[in-house]
């Protein structure tokens, strides 16, 4: 996360001293209600375009699936992703289903307790570090949205001019 605030980053930090969280370490783990908090705050101060790039940097620092090199592969897999980078396995009530409408077109419906800016980010990130390729992921509006205080929000993915 603070790596990518870049000349943010002693924000960061100070946002997540407010949540109990000091002295980061790369592989360490944080207790989830703190960090998802900090994000709000981060979220609430600094806007949704840093929660965004923060999100999209996130799949540079952690643990991805093996043998994820298409895009159905790469959409069925976010939700073993996000498991896998949970200590103890996803957080009580999480939920991460998708559907496939084509080789390059799907959507990914996230219930977690990350704010809907922060997922799609991670979503962005995740697709393109795996496929190498641009990506466009775009919130759907006839979808219920976690920031409007529905349980999930539903992103729109595309991998665009293919």
């Amino acid at each position: 996360m603070l790596s990518a605030m870049g000349p943010f980053r002693r924000r960061g930090e100070q946002i997540l001293a407010e949540h109990g969280i000091e002295g980061v370490e790369p592989e360490g783990w944080y207790p989830l209600a703190a960090y998802v908090g900090a994000l709000n705050t981060i979220g609430e101060k600094m806007g949704p375009n840093t929660l965004y790039q923060i999100g999209r940097q996130i799949p540079n620092h952690v643990v991805m699936p093996p043998g994820i090199d298409d895009f159905p592969k790469v959409l069925a897999s976010f939700g073993m992703a996000f498991d896998m980078n949970h200590r103890g396995g996803p957080p009580t009530g999480t939920t991460i289903t998708f559907t496939q409408q084509s080789p390059t077109r799907g959507d990914i419906v996230t219930g977690t307790p990350y704010p809907c800016d922060f997922d799609r980010g991670v979503i962005t990130g995740f697709f393109q570090k795996l496929l190498a390729s641009a990506v466009t992921v775009q919130r759907r509006e006839d979808a219920p949205c976690k920031a409007h205080g529905g349980d999930t929000c539903t992103y729109h993915v595309t991998i665009p001019g293919r």
